[in-house]
């Protein structure tokens, strides 16, 4: 028990019924900085975070009950130096019915927990790759004393790079001359390899691992279930020597598992994203995308294109749906061509589609847009060698910086629809301008 209590990094207090900190124990003065008798008599709310008071105050309010029915909880304590500290409590409640006795508890380190819950946290945000990923690294060092590593992962080519990496790592431990040999250990094998010592670097790699304080590296592959190829490669650079023990190998086994959430959710997250803002027949982006980019943007002039496809419906009746997507696929071909790099080109379904012009300098410039778009419809497309005559025509809509409609997708499509109906109504493969950006919509508005 004495052993336990002199311990500097668990802090030890006991509390009486207010909340008053009636005993506190000396590791105070490491943990916090703080003198533990100055702390007797105190509050010890005034030594929390304001938003950690709730769970406390309810804590010490609930009835008498023992340690083994409370979980550990992360709280936030001052330390004399102005930071919060972040540590791990557990308690057990001694006091009797009538509230006479204490509660005792105890408090060690939570960074690996804070920095686990704040990677789920950006991960459930939406954080880049990168993010996560220095996130994780951060927490796999935390929990492993002495260890400071580099994440190298498996691009989509079959290279590998560093993709996250402590501070502590110097750049030089990260070339590829140091780091293929490393990298290579584990391709074969699928295990962690060890390496202590530093003969096996070369001297310059040497001096800037000595530099660190590093007396070894150990190797760990990320490896999927059913794979044989590591998607990632973990380089833990060690201070402290000795081979991998079986609780290091446990919290190497859980890194592992963050890593892969990490990769995995970010290819899914694009996956998502992609569905849902991409046509998938075409590749073009979708009404979603459309949306987006007209509320987003602040041109001083810009202009909306809605464009059908003249005779595609007689040809999609007579010759059927596949050579109609065929069709479909090579006018959007033809199409991305046509547009400015600036433009966004969008298929709104069927044969519809649209065209996004920002930052135009005039009027012009959204009509020359169109005229190409007519130009390169108007050009035969061949099936199965079949020549199939499709062509185009295009309503145009430009609206300026400050008008009432500017952002509103909706009211922009309707009058960019109307100028398309007047384009096919005198003779389709032509366009026609939009005369009024702000009548009312032929079809109730989603808001």
């Amino acid at each position: 028990m004495r052993r336990l209590l002199e311990d500097r990094t668990v802090l030890f207090a006991a509390l009486e019924g207010d909340g008053s900190i009636a005993w506190m124990s000396d590791s105070a003065r490491s943990v916090l900085g703080i003198d533990p008798a100055a702390l007797v008599g105190t509050p010890a709310l005034a030594l929390l975070h304001p938003d950690d008071h709730e769970v406390l105050v309810e804590t010490m309010q609930e009835s008498v009950r023992g340690a083994e029915d409370r979980p550990r909880v992360g709280l936030r304590v001052a330390h004399a130096d102005g930071r919060w500290i972040p540590l791990e409590f557990g308690g057990m409640d001694q006091r009797d019915a009538q509230g006479g006795g204490h509660f005792l508890l105890w408090g060690s380190p939570n960074e690996g927990t804070s920095r686990l819950l704040a990677f789920l946290g950006a991960l459930l945000a939406g954080a880049d790759l990168a993010t996560l990923l220095d996130q994780v690294v951060a927490w796999h060092d935390s929990t492993m004393p002495g260890t400071r590593s580099a994440l190298f992962v498996r691009d989509a080519d079959g290279s590998r790079r560093c993709r996250a990496r402590s501070a502590e790592v110097p750049a030089a431990l990260t070339e590829d001359a140091v780091v293929e040999p490393l990298l290579a250990a584990v391709e074969e094998t699928l295990s962690i390899a060890e390496r202590p010592g530093l003969d096996h670097l070369d001297p310059a790699a040497a001096r800037a691992a000595a530099d660190g304080a590093f007396v070894g590296v150990w190797v760990i592959p990320v490896v999927a279930p059913g794979t044989s190829v590591p998607q990632a490669v973990l380089v833990s650079w060690r201070q402290r020597p000795g081979p991998v023990l079986a609780t290091q190998r446990r919290q190497i086994a859980n890194t592992v598992q963050v890593v892969r959430l990490a990769l995995e959710w970010t290819v899914t997250r694009a996956e998502l994203v992609t569905a849902a803002t991409t046509d998938l027949l075409t590749g073009l982006a979708n009404r979603a995308q459309l949306d987006a980019r007209i509320d987003a943007d602040r041109s001083t002039l810009a202009g909306v294109l809605f464009c059908d496809l003249d005779d595609f419906k007689q040809v999609n009746d007579r010759y059927g749906h596949l050579v109609g997507d065929r069709i479909l696929r090579e006018s959007a071909r033809r199409m991305a061509a046509a547009v400015r790099p600036t433009d966004l080109l969008v298929r709104l379904g069927g044969d519809e589609f649209a065209v996004w012009c920002p930052d135009l300098r005039a009027t012009s410039d959204a009509e020359r847009v169109a005229e190409r778009l007519i130009s390169v419809l108007d050009v035969p497309i061949e099936v199965d060698g079949h020549q199939h005559h499709i062509g185009c025509s295009v309503g145009v809509a430009v609206v300026s910086i400050g008008d009432a409609v500017q952002g509103d997708s909706d009211r922009l499509l309707a009058a960019a629809d109307q100028a398309l109906y007047r384009a096919k109504a005198a003779g389709k493969g032509r366009w026609a301008p939009a005369y009024d950006l702000t009548m009312p919509l032929p079809f109730p508005s989603d808001g």
